[in-house]
């Protein structure tokens, strides 16, 4: 009976020490995996890196990583780093001929400094044609340039600008790059000192990774640096509706543009005309209305004393 019972109790201590052995290996595969999924992210399709640390002890090399959630900040960058606004601007045009017009807007966009980055123009059962183009222009000649391509236009049938401020962005891509220079310099450092295979593979790994992430940061200012510097100005084109009667061509477009112009002109000289009557009505009216009532109250007292 004590032989039986001591296996027992052997068997039962052997099962424990192997239901923690199993619990322990399933624990660190699962603390593994999700310390491998929080210290990466789809950030430029690369691990964020902007604070990572090799640290070096007498026997290991172990890596580290945090991503931080909110946007870094540099006050020695953002002192360097002018304002970054992107702009842009949507014009619906009704011109005479579609083609010239295309024409004319390259030419205006090249003497500005800027380059055509699309255009396309399809014609209609009507014979009309229409499209759009869109150009890139200098930031500093956006307003002029959205002047001189309506002044192309027989009708500006829709205008929308808009302007996006991307400084906190840009600062923040400058300090995370920033960072990872500093970190790519360091782990290069590290890799001179390093004995192991194990750590050489290992800060090779994490060396690859910090300059696929400076790439990637590199690769999104000169982005952001493309945007700011030339803004981007969509023009739609519509040719406008010719009617031929009696063999003369009628526009109705520009027929009804001239009429606007002729109201809006109307309209300032009628605006003008009131001001011309206020102004003198106050500064020359009312003081000869004054010496009117006075001349008139004067010969009325003088005829009141003759008739005593």
């Amino acid at each position: 009976m004590k032989l039986a019972s001591t296996l027992t109790w052997i068997t039962r201590g052997f099962a424990l020490i192997g239901l923690i052995a199993i619990v322990g290996y399933v624990s660190q595969n699962l603390f593994y995996s999700y310390t491998t999924s929080t210290s990466t992210s789809s950030f430029g399709g690369y691990p964020e890196m902007a604070v990572m640390e090799l640290q070096m002890n007498e026997d290991e090399v172990s890596i580290r990583s945090s991503a931080p959630n909110t946007l870094l900040y540099d006050e020695a960058i953002a002192a360097e780093v002018d304002q970054k606004i992107i702009k842009t601007g949507t014009l619906d045009l009704v011109i005479d001929q579609a083609e010239e017009s295309i024409l004319s807007i390259t030419t205006l966009t090249e003497g500005q400094g800027g380059y055509v980055q699309s255009s396309s123009l399809r014609e209609h059962e009507d014979g009309t044609k229409s499209g759009y183009i869109i150009v890139r222009v200098p930031a500093d000649t956006f307003e002029s340039s959205l002047e001189e391509l309506k002044a192309m236009a027989l009708v500006v049938e829709r205008e929308t600008t808009s302007a996006e401020d991307v400084t906190e962005n840009y600062i923040d891509l400058s300090a995370r790059l920033k960072n990872a220079q500093v970190q790519e310099a360091r782990y290069v450092e590290i890799l001179d000192i390093a004995t192991t295979v194990e750590e050489i593979l290992q800060i090779e790994q994490a060396l690859g990774n910090i300059r696929g992430y400076i790439e990637s940061l590199t690769g999104q200012l000169q982005y952001l640096d493309s945007l700011t510097g030339f803004s981007t100005i969509t023009i739609n084109l519509s040719e406008e509706p010719v009617l031929t009667i009696g063999g003369k061509e009628f526009r109705p477009g520009t027929t009804v543009k001239e009429a606007a112009q002729a109201v809006v002109a109307i309209a300032q000289w009628l605006v003008i005309a009131i001001i011309w009557i206020v102004i003198i009505g106050i500064g020359i009216g009312i003081p000869l209305s004054l010496l009117g009532w006075l001349g008139w109250k004067l010969v009325r007292s003088i005829r009141q004393r003759m008739n005593r």
